[in-house]
C-alpha cells in the first residue's frame, strides 16, 4: 500500500465517521452506513477493502466497526 492509498483510506474513514447517519441529532440518523462498490464513489473505500488487515486497527482506534466484515459488495459500518 502506498502512502497515497493510506491517506485515501483514512480520509474515507473520516468521512464515514462524520456521516450524518451517525449523528443522533440528525432527523436522518440511522446508526449505520451502508457502502459498496456500486454505491460508494470514494476510491478510499476500495483501498480499505483491499487492505483490511492494515485498516482494521485504524478503524478500531477511530471507533468504527462493521456488522459482518469489510466486503467490496457491501459493508455496513457501525460505531463501536
Amino acid at each position: 500500500m502506498t502512502s497515497d492509498e493510506l491517506t485515501a483510506g483514512i480520509l474515507f474513514l473520516i468521512k464515514v465517521k462524520g456521516d450524518y447517519q451517525f449523528n443522533q441529532d440528525s432527523p436522518d440518523y440511522l446508526g449505520f452506513l451502508n457502502c459498496g462498490e456500486d454505491i460508494t464513489d470514494d476510491p478510499g473505500f476500495i483501498v480499505v477493502v483491499e487492505n483490511q488487515k492494515e485498516f482494521e486497527p485504524i478503524m478500531k482506534q477511530m471507533g468504527i466497526g462493521t456488522e459482518s466484515g469489510i466486503r467490496k459488495e457491501e459493508t455496513i459500518f457501525t460505531l463501536i
